[in-house]
């Protein structure tokens, strides 16, 4: 029983391992997509900026920003695009921590049950060892 109770207890340390590597990957996967939202407010502000205005002063500027705010525009686009698949590899990210958490657990209460059963079992052992005792009867 000691083998079993060994065995278990050596996939609980390996499903810990993995778990903090799940982790580890959520976390990486929560920065690049807090990243990606900072460069889409800093893109949006920029973008907001160079919002053509219809003034006679600034006419001769109107077509160059015109085309700032177009390419802005793409930016924004292009941004969001990868915004929105950075959330989704974020939520597969928390879901496969959650899966490794939930294998880590069980695994652990395997090799602690499997502990208790070995203790149950040297326990009787020795109890079967034990001479007879002799009861007096007072």
């Amino acid at each position: 029983m000691a083998g079993k109770a060994d065995r278990l207890a050596r996939v609980a340390r390996i499903r810990g391992l993995q778990k903090q590597r799940a982790l580890a990957e959520e976390g990486k996967a929560a920065a690049d997509l807090d990243q990606l939202r900072q460069m889409r407010n800093r893109i949006e502000t920029l973008r907001h900026s160079y919002t053509p205005v219809a003034d006679d002063a600034a006419a001769f500027a109107l077509k160059s920003m015109a085309h700032q705010y177009d390419r802005l525009g793409k930016a924004l686009a292009n941004t969001l695009d990868r915004a929105a698949r950075a959330e989704v590899r974020l939520e597969d990210a928390r879901q496969v921590t959650l899966s490794a958490h939930r294998r880590k657990r069980a695994a652990e209460e395997l090799a602690d049950r499997a502990e208790a059963a070995e203790a149950r079992e040297v326990e009787a052992r020795l109890e079967r060892a034990a001479p007879p005792r002799r009861i007096t009867r007072a």
